[in-house]
């Protein structure tokens, strides 16, 4: 199955192996080098350690991974049409050290806390460029039970819907959260080092436990558009992100405008929008 395939099936890309494991192991090696954690003595951790970690290294992504970055061409239609400031791995990690481990485990659910769509830097239209791929680049193991991402494929038909519904556009703190009640899909995220897995733009996820006593380590990374997407072809040439919304919709084309303003803070730091 290729990888336009993949996409439109399952709403998703998981490329095995896509980053060098050395590379891994240094970018890791480097974090607990330069913070001095012992990650052997869980007492010691910092309270603060679920949460970002500060930005000191990028790469572009066509020399980490010629994987993933010709996968991310093809489902955005080429890289003439990818935001250059998107194009690079940092390690700004995403941490999970022990969120909940002092909770039982608690798989998957609509009861799952933290349900939510990524984008807070945007006001959301279903054509907005702004996060056209949200990639979780895995920089060490996840196993069950790990702080692997939770998802639900079946939410990205929901979302596709509720922006349609709302050409004016939609808040980053729309409360997304609430369609999970209708989803039924839903699935905890594993991986190895080196993996990057390449979700809809439109797919709810949250965060999960992590009670295994090993600090989890990932990007979510956001991949942007130069441009709004286009829902109308003359020659039905969709790229497959275009494609997967149309099909989530039942629609083969779409005669979509937007009739609000298009905001976004152009550093990706959080939008403030005024209360509308």
């Amino acid at each position: 199955m290729n990888i336009r395939e993949q996409f439109l099936q399952n709403y998703l890309v998981h490329l095995k192996g896509a980053i060098p494991r050395e590379l891994c192991d240094e970018w890791v090696g480097d974090y607990f080098e330069h913070t001095g954690i012992d990650e052997s003595a869980p007492a010691s951790w910092p309270d603060d350690l679920n949460g970002f970690s500060k930005t000191t290294r990028t790469v572009p992504m066509a020399e980490a991974s010629p994987q993933a970055w010709e996968a991310i061409c093809e489902l955005l239609g080429g890289e003439e049409c990818i935001d250059e400031r998107t194009r690079v791995f940092a390690n700004g990690f995403n941490l999970n050290a022990n969120r909940g481990a002092d909770q039982p485990w608690e798989e998957p659910s609509a009861q799952s806390p933290g349900w939510h769509k990524d984008g807070w830097f945007f006001r959301h239209f279903l054509d907005s460029p702004e996060q056209a791929l949200l990639c979780l680049v895995i920089w060490r193991d996840i196993e069950a039970q790990s702080g692997g991402t939770f998802y639900a494929p079946d939410s990205v038909p929901l979302i596709c819907r509720e922006l349609l519904e709302h050409p004016e556009g939609l808040k980053h703190n729309h409360g997304w959260g609430r369609l999970i009640e209708q989803c039924r899909d839903f699935r905890e995220m594993t991986a190895k080092a080196g993996d990057v897995i390449i979700l809809h733009p439109y797919m709810l996820h949250a965060a999960s436990q992590n009670p295994s006593g090993r600090i989890r380590f990932m990007n979510n990374k956001v991949v942007s558009l130069k441009e709004p997407m286009r829902f109308q072809r003359s020659d039905g040439d969709y790229t497959p992100l275009e494609a997967s919304i149309l099909q989530a919709l039942g629609v083969d084309e779409l005669d979509f405008e937007i009739t609000g303003q298009r905001k976004r803070s152009e550093d990706f730091s959080r939008l403030v929008e005024e209360e509308v």
